[in-house]
């Protein structure tokens, strides 16, 4: 690739929210558009089967490594970060859950300073990105994501009616923004093969003349004259190249990645700037800040008289799996991380649901390596997590070398809310184990064990064992606030000619998996994007 090569519009990022950009951008042929990745591509056979996420989410080939700092809420952990490295980034690496979350989510979006953000207004784009159309009832846009509904199992089944012995409502889908109740959860699994974004919308864009997809491409700092960015300097392969953009930069590069290299380019707090040496562009306080997390916990039984993972992991199971898979593209190869799901209240006093459940046929844990260790027994699994959390942290420089990993602090459990949240949405878990049928097939607790029993057990179970629910958000977000980074057009408060369009610009977390609403972030975006450049008159020479 040739040094001071120009385009239009240079992505920086190839993950869910670069990927869709990389496409409707180039879509026209008007605009030329460079994507930028500091990963290698999707090519390895274990991204696209969906079982082996297990595998690769932890992998450092696939990941950028990073952790949290140690915080005393849980017992002073170094908390592994998984976030992917690759072209389709998490959607590359992930559980494959899709869910959009609450309307409310995306009304409080509204409610703080972010107009056209509501649930009526992002609903066409949740539409587009499942390739339907604007009423969510018919064949839509050819490049989008496949969405299909977990394959049903007995044990399964099973959990459903145990949860609605208790209560929960059946519902037909976690996506009709009331969310309330049990089902099986939908996923990005189609025809045995993960639906990465790479995969759905850049694979189908790489042929374009006017599209240039460049990997190993670690992106140092965003040009700028003044305030107006006019490009990137990227590192590929210890070459320093300068890409210059006409029109726009827009950041892709994730909750984490996307503030350091706004603080890496001059766009963020003063004093953190100074203490790094780095000149200044545009002072704002929020870079770095607002970081939302979901925190996650788990309980596990033993099982007898029915079929669960493990009993498939001898020979003649994985044989007959195998098969299954490759004949039929169905079976233990074909599952995302979860099954089934559930949302619900952790108290009456809660307005919405705020506790989310997953359920797995199966039951493990990670080991201090974080290598997925599962039980060599029949068990399964279910973990809850707190997804209104009030606890917020930041992710700041630790150097000015862009090669050094942010600061990054969680601040899990740093309110009493959230502890409480997270010790009864464990309680609760316990009580749909309790109820038929579940309570006839259940054996022994195996974690965390019938030691642990009142409330400061729990909660000092989840500060030891507790995990990331691979969701963080809301870094560089989006408002008219002091504390804002963008505004809701996605530009960058005090540049020109610079946006963010990726998971950080969320003003707060939304309920539930979050790579459904970062693909439509980046579809309204691309949007945003073109009506400015129709509105200038301008297109590519």
């Amino acid at each position: 690739m040739d040094s001071n090569k120009t385009y239009d519009y240079i992505i920086v990022g190839g993950g869910s929210a670069g990927s869709v950009l990389a496409n409707r951008l180039s879509a026209s042929g008007e605009h030329r558009v460079l994507l930028l990745e500091a990963g290698p591509s999707d090519w390895n056979p274990l991204v696209h089967i969906p079982i082996f996420w297990t595998m690769i989410s932890y992998h450092r080939a696939f990941n950028w490594g990073n952790k949290i700092e140690p915080e005393s809420a849980i017992n002073n952990r170094e908390m592994y970060w998984p976030r992917g490295k690759l072209l389709g980034g998490c959607s590359a690496i992930n559980g494959m859950l899709h869910v959009r979350g609450h309307r409310e989510d995306f009304n409080q979006w509204r409610d703080m300073g972010c107009e056209g953000w509501d649930w009526n207004s992002v609903l066409p784009y949740f539409n587009r990105s499942e390739g339907l159309t604007d009423d969510g009832t018919g064949a839509g846009t050819l490049d989008a994501l496949k969405i299909s509904e977990v394959e049903h199992s007995e044990i399964s089944d099973l959990f459903i009616t145990a949860c609605q012995t208790l209560g929960l409502k059946r519902i037909d889908s976690f996506n009709n923004g009331e969310h309330e109740g049990v089902a099986y959860y939908q996923g990005t699994v189609s025809d045995g093969r993960r639906q990465s974004l790479a995969y759905c919308y850049l694979k189908p864009a790489r042929g374009r003349q006017n599209l240039d997809v460049v990997t190993g491409a670690l992106c140092e700092r965003v040009s700028f004259e003044g305030q107006r960015a006019t490009g990137a300097l990227v590192n590929k392969k210890g070459r320093s190249i300068q890409y210059v953009a006409t029109r726009e930069v827009v950041l892709c590069a994730g909750a984490i990645n996307s503030p350091q290299l706004l603080q890496l380019s001059g766009v963020g707090p003063s004093k953190l700037l100074q203490q790094h040496e780095i000149p200044l562009v545009a002072e704002l306080e929020g870079v770095g800040q607002n970081l939302k997390d979901h925190l996650g916990t788990m309980v596990a039984y033993e099982v007898s008289g029915v079929e669960t993972i493990w009993d498939s992991m001898n020979p003649v199971g994985l044989v007959k799996q195998l098969f299954r898979y490759l004949f039929h593209r169905r079976g233990l190869l074909n599952f995302p991380s979860s099954h089934v799901g559930a949302f619900f209240r952790s108290s009456t006093e809660q307005p919405r649901p705020d506790i989310q459940l997953f359920f797995m046929p199966v039951g493990g844990d990670r080991d201090a390596s974080n290598n997925t260790i599962m039980d060599r027994t029949s068990a399964v699994t279910a973990m809850i997590l707190n997804v209104l959390p009030q606890s917020s942290g930041s992710v700041m420089l630790r150097s000015a070398s862009p090669g050094d990993l942010p600061k990054i602090k969680a601040n899990y459990l740093d309110t009493e809310q959230d502890q409480r949240a997270m010790v009864e949405g464990f309680k609760q878990i316990r009580k749909i184990f309790l109820q038929q049928p579940m309570a006839g097939i259940c054996g022994e607790e195996i974690r965390p064990g019938k030691e642990v029993q009142d409330d400061a057990e729990i909660l000092d179970y989840i500060r030891r064992q507790s995990t990331t629910g691979y969701h963080p958000v809301g870094t560089c977000k989006m408002g008219i606030d002091p504390m804002a980074v963008v505004d809701p057009q996605l530009r960058v408060h005090g540049c020109q000619n610079l946006r963010v369009a990726d998971a950080s610009i969320m003003p707060d977390i939304v309920a539930g998996n979050t790579n459904a609403a970062t693909v439509m972030i980046a579809e309204k975006a691309s949007d945003m994007i073109l009506a400015a450049a129709k509105a200038s008159g301008a297109k590519c020479p």
